[in-house]
């Protein structure tokens, strides 16, 4: 398989500490559909990171093949597909929380005035006339 050539820009799709399987795989995939990819090894204090690139114009298609070839995201990571009563809550939650919001902002607004209004305005003693 042909290597990324040094001038291109270049996309990373898959990035891991250890070179085993799951890398294996990945890299069966882009071959399999044709895409030139390179592995680079990263040297870290943390330990050496593989990173897995294509070039920036194949990302795309890269992404594509890794997911046909079911090196998808894993499952867990994965929402479910939420029906109408869960998004019916989640709505409901939305505008819960902005009403909260709302009636915040006006209590802040109206905070710092609120002694005068309990008490009123002050009175001025009215001036006796000579």
């Amino acid at each position: 398989m042909e290597k990324v050539v040094e001038a291109d820009l270049r996309a990373v799709v898959f990035v891991c500490d250890r070179q085993g399987a799951a890398l294996g795989r990945r890299e069966r995939c882009l071959k399999l559909a044709g895409i030139a990819y390179d592995i680079e090894a990263e040297r870290r204090p943390s330990g050496t990171y593989y990173k897995l690139s294509v070039r920036e114009r194949d990302a795309v298609a890269a992404h594509l093949a890794l997911q046909m070839g079911g090196c998808g995201r894993s499952s867990r990571l994965r929402q479910g597909q939420a029906g109408p009563a869960a998004s019916l809550r989640e709505i409901a939650r939305t505008l819960w929380d902005e009403v909260l919001l709302l009636f915040e902002r006006v209590v802040d607004l109206v905070w710092p005035g609120a002694p005068r209004l309990v008490t009123g305005p002050t009175r001025v003693p009215a001036r006796t006339q000579s």
